[in-house]
């Protein structure tokens, strides 16, 4: 007896084990826990998996899939359950065998309905019906074969298409606000994803894009996040189980599957602390209801204040402010004032070009001076409407030994220009400058003496590099290695000037791979390059003697003289090469410099001033053109990183030497008010070959140390409260 109920214990267990456990296993809607933070989520109700779900009045609208087919289903919405599911008697699904439905969004306001998905051969898709009369009002193609998250329709500061774009290749996830048009994409956030399988698969945010909601898939398991836009913190959502959330308001709304019921679930997570009260104080200027981007901090603070005091930014926040002179900048960046990092002095006429083009401060880091006493105190005199500073001009200081272009140094020559270098650096210089394509004389000798200087003082060595050439003894690259060579030798910083016309030129993929061995040897390298597939040069330099054709793979059609449609030939070559001037040389491909552009440390300089009318167009349009076209329609680097390339990197790379960089390239408390306003969505470049001084478009307002230079009107040509950017050394 005593054996028989063992018998039948031990059986009733496994059982209760296979029943216990196998519903673990085969039931979708208990594959959860309460306790993960990352589960396994599959949300279902009435036996249908949800591919998609939004909140339509009191109701929700889902599609849901049930042995394959897709439906649009309705439901009643509570306090706790969504339940009880019915075919949206409104408005189905079309039968359409090159598409496939993912998910459903509505605009209330207009009674428009979203339908998005895939086509079969992998593009993305949106129909957009109209809820009253069941027509398609259209259909628009976006983001190309991307891996798109759902879509949400916002209308809050903004009206536009909220999703997430996920990059598999560089394991990370952009969150983008996109007009309802699908076309002007804006990037709210980068995400970084756990494994190249990982994707964000869905996105959300509350009305004033303040907190944004995504969730994370890797290997069927869920996490979910929240992201606050204004402080740049994230928080995970703890006990998560399904992989939906909507913002109902500023409340967000999880959901679970629960047998055949959806369970709503409200989430805590950390709100801004944005204010709506009234300060008292009066600014200067105040910058009203912009988006406020600082990439220092890689905050975006939407539908915020910015109050300037003096010359300084006193406030950036979301209470009502005053000020003397007010700004509206409802829906445009207000962003940190633009750091050409590569330019030349600026005259009258390239000032005014360079505010046009949101520019602030303007470097004249190809070789600036070697009187630095005297160049700061002819902008003293003559003031001008940018900030200015540069680099000490290394090939003067071979003239003033007397060596010219091509002249072989002795040593006693070397050791006047040492001295000479210590000399100038100490009155200001920002970096010193070498280009030894120009000046083929110059030796690695006299090169590395003056480095040491620059080195002790904290100086980064810019280069412009001593080959450029596809062709020939050496090429392009070997300018590469030949200055990595002098930044291990002396552990020395260096910089590549416009890696991508000298250096990179035909061999990018293998000189970016150079850098990033020496900075992963722990050397500091870093470069620049600007937004045109064409160089300058005066055509009477030694870039163009010599058989220019095989180094550069080009011909006579391929050079365009600057300022007008004129492209040279064999017989005006020698006469235009006598009497000299700026020609424009298609000699690059744009597939290069978006390489360059891609790589997180790089940052943007013209290399270029518009002292007259024939010239590059980079000299007015570099910036304008660098955040139309490649952030904005192009989608090379996301914006708060494109930002950063024209601002912050800048500033960190000098502020340690020059504290007047110190508090440029930011906005936030403190920072000095160097600031650009500009509409994201028409700001684009107008200068052209054949009209290169043409002032860019979508550049609202700029403000220079805390005056306004340019406005609705254009830009002010008299105020020019441009200030000395100096090096400063004990």
């Amino acid at each position: 007896m005593r054996n028989r109920i063992i018998k039948y214990g031990v059986m009733l267990a496994i059982v209760l084990f296979v029943v216990f456990f196998g519903s673990k296993i085969f039931s979708p809607s208990e594959s959860y826990t309460d306790t993960d933070e990352a589960v396994k989520s599959q949300l279902i109700v009435n036996g249908f998996k949800i591919d998609g779900i939004t909140f339509y009045g009191s109701q929700v609208l889902a599609i849901l899939e049930e042995k394959g087919e897709k439906k649009l289903y309705i439901g009643d919405r509570n306090q706790s359950f969504i339940e009880n599911v019915k075919p949206w008697e409104d408005y189905q699904l079309p039968n359409k065998p090159d598409s496939t439905y993912q998910g459903v969004e509505v605009n209330p306001d207009s009674h428009l309905m979203y339908l998005y998905g895939k086509k079969k051969d992998g593009s993305n898709f949106m129909e957009i019906i109209n809820i009253a009369t069941k027509e398609t009002v259209s259909e628009i193609p976006f983001e190309n074969t991307a891996k798109i998250s759902n879509i949400k329709f916002k209308n809050g500061y903004m009206e536009g298409m909220l999703y997430a774009k996920t990059n598999f290749e560089k394991q990370n996830a952009d969150i983008i606000f996109n007009t309802t048009e699908l076309n002007s994409h804006m990037d709210l956030l980068t995400v970084e994803l756990p494994s190249k399988k990982a994707t964000l698969d869905w996105v959300d945010a509350n009305p004033e894009l303040e907190q944004i909601v995504y969730t994370i898939k890797d290997h069927g398991k869920v996490s979910a996040y929240v992201h606050d836009l204004t402080t740049n913190e994230t928080t995970q959502l703890k006990k998560v189980n399904g992989d939906k959330f909507l913002f109902d308001g500023e409340q967000l709304i999880g959901f679970k599957s629960k047998k055949d019921k959806l369970a709503i679930k409200v989430y805590e997570f950390k709100h801004s602390d944005s204010a709506d009260a009234q300060q008292s104080e009066a600014y200067d200027i105040v910058i009203k209801n912009g988006i406020v981007l600082d990439p220092d901090k890689e905050t975006l603070k939407i539908g915020y204040h910015v109050g300037i005091k003096d010359d300084k930014i006193a406030t950036v926040t979301k209470a009502t402010i005053q000020g003397e002179t007010e700004i509206d900048a409802y829906q445009k960046i207000v962003s940190p004032g633009f750091i050409d990092m590569l330019s030349f002095n600026p005259s009258p006429m390239g000032a005014k070009y360079k505010i046009g083009d949101g520019v602030t401060t303007n470097l004249s880091m190809h070789g600036c001076t070697v009187d630095f006493n005297g160049f700061f105190n002819q902008y003293s005199k003559y003031p001008t409407s940018v900030n200015y500073g540069g680099a000490l001009y290394a090939v003067r200081l071979r003239y003033e030994a007397g060596l010219g272009n091509h002249g072989t140094p002795t040593q006693e020559q070397i050791d006047y220009m040492v001295n000479r270098a210590r000399e100038e650096i100490k009155k200001g210089a920002l970096s010193v400058a070498f280009s030894p394509e120009y000046y083929p004389g110059t030796t690695p000798e006299e090169i590395k003496a003056i480095m040491k200087v620059a080195k002790e003082y904290g100086l980064v060595t810019h280069f412009h590099g001593r080959h450029s050439s596809l062709t020939g003894e050496h090429t392009s690259i070997d300018s590469v290695k030949e200055v990595l060579g002098y930044a291990r030798e002396l552990d020395a910083p260096v910089h590549f000037m416009h890696l991508h016309s000298t250096g990179g030129t035909g061999a990018m993929e293998e000189a970016l791979a150079l850098i990033e061995e020496a900075r992963s040897e722990g050397y500091q390298v870093t470069y620049d390059v600007y937004p045109y597939d064409s160089w300058a040069t005066n055509i009477s330099f030694e870039r163009m003697a010599g058989d220019w054709q095989s180094r550069f793979g080009i011909t006579y059609s391929d050079i365009q003289v600057a300022g007008t449609t004129e492209r040279l030939t064999a017989e005006t070559f020698p006469i235009y090469r006598k009497k000299g001037g700026i020609v424009i040389v298609d000699a690059m491909e744009e597939k290069e410099l978006i390489q360059a552009l891609q790589v997180d440390h790089s940052m943007i300089g013209s290399d270029a001033i518009m002292d007259n009318e024939f010239n590059h167009p980079r000299g007015a349009g570099t910036f304008s053109r660098f955040i139309g076209r490649y952030i904005r329609d192009l989608d090379v680097v996301p914006l708060m990183e494109g930002m950063k390339k024209i601002t912050i990197h800048s500033a960190r790379q000098l502020e340690d030497i020059a504290p007047a960089m110190a508090t440029r390239g930011r906005l936030h408390e403190g920072a000095t008010a160097d600031i650009t306003v500009f509409d994201y969505h028409k700001i684009t470049d107008t200068a052209t070959a054949e009209k290169p001084a043409s002032l860019s478009k979508g550049v609202e307002y700029v403000i220079v140390s805390g005056q306004i230079a340019k406005d609705d009107t254009g830009v002010l040509t008299n105020v020019k409260n441009g200030q000395p950017i100096i090096g400063v050394f004990e």
